[in-house]
């Protein structure tokens, strides 16, 4: 685990030397990640698996894990992580850059609510993503199996068993049963 009061850069986290470990970077400090649970990680990987290959099949771009940060704001040493994360083909950092955190917003987020999430947390980081540029949020709840989906200017909507996710115009042609992604 990490534990220090040094305040660190984006591009001190890009070079050899860097801490060890899941983390984030919340202006200029280092925030340690815990490991998810059974449900929270299985529904990450399972939205990750269904993403994943729609975005391959149809050549649309790249999908990110729970290990992928990225630079929202170019003005804050911030580095934040999505559970599952999706960037278009046409806006992916070039090629040299693969070395560092992209610094963009993805086009779409995936965030899987864990038992030690706060509410207040996860309504922060929702709203973080959607002000950074994110056109498309789904926050699964294991427990609930439900997914809420977020974009700028709409009011979220909550999906249920029964009801079927579609990626809109951020993953053209998506579509699955909710009770599929916590099954």
């Amino acid at each position: 685990m990490v534990t220090t009061t040094k305040r660190w850069t984006v591009e001190e986290l890009e070079r050899p030397g860097a801490p060890d470990g899941l983390y984030e970077l919340i202006d200029g400090e280092i925030v340690p990640m815990s490991p998810a649970g059974d449900a929270p990680s299985s529904v990450g990987m399972t939205f990750g698996y269904f993403v994943s290959g729609h975005v391959r099949q149809h050549h649309l771009g790249r999908v990110y894990g729970a290990d992928g940060g990225f630079v929202l704001f170019s003005d804050r040493q911030l580095v934040r992580a999505a559970d599952v994360a999706f960037v278009r083909a046409d806006r992916l950092p070039p090629e040299s850059e693969r070395g560092k955190f992209p610094r963009l917003a993805p086009d779409l987020v995936v965030e899987v609510i864990s038992p030690s999430d706060a509410r207040a947390d996860i309504l922060d980081k929702v709203a973080m993503w959607l002000a950074a540029g994110v056109r498309l949020l789904w926050l699964a709840d294991p427990p609930a199996a439900t997914v809420t989906v977020y974009a700028p200017g709409r009011d979220p909507i909550l999906l249920a068993t029964g009801d079927e996710l579609g990626g809109g115009d951020v993953l053209s042609g998506f579509r699955v049963p909710i009770a599929e992604l916590f099954t």
